[in-house]
């Protein structure tokens, strides 16, 4: 009899542990956001998805994240392996225009940025195809 009492007393203990919910500002770990900004309106959007695979997205100046759908850890570890292959860590191309896009890859310590939309500059292809293959997923 004690042992069932002992265990009901347990039980909602043990349904209420959670795993650990992030967002890309307390987030310590490896995290890629990809966005957009400028035009008429100036309107920013940005996407951030974090290493563990948790998406959010961003709206307007305040920069609130709201959680979005989580991404399945295979296809979040091959958009992290890909990030390596482009080399985006460590490549410089800043050309912000009127309407910009950008990719911002965090490994702490370090974090990279990449802007792109200034008329009269090439933006890199695999730069392109890859943000928009993003946007699919996203």
């Amino acid at each position: 009899m004690k042992n069932y009492l002992l265990l009901l007393c347990l039980l909602p203990a043990l349904f209420s542990c959670k795993s650990a919910q992030y967002t890309p500002k307390n987030y310590g770990k490896s995290q890629l956001i990809i966005g957009s900004s400028g035009g008429v309106s100036g309107m920013i959007r940005e996407y951030s998805l974090l290493d563990n695979g948790q998406l959010f997205l961003s709206k307007g100046v305040k920069g609130e994240w709201k959680a979005l759908k989580k991404i399945k850890k295979p296809e979040t570890h091959e958009i992290f392996n890909k990030v390596d292959d482009l080399g985006l860590a460590t490549l410089k191309f800043n050309h912000p225009g009127n309407m910009t896009y950008y990719i911002l890859i965090k490994q702490p310590p370090r974090s990279n940025e990449i802007k792109w939309g200034e008329s009269g500059v090439k933006t890199p292809e695999a730069i392109k195809e890859f943000y928009n293959y993003l946007m699919t997923i996203f």
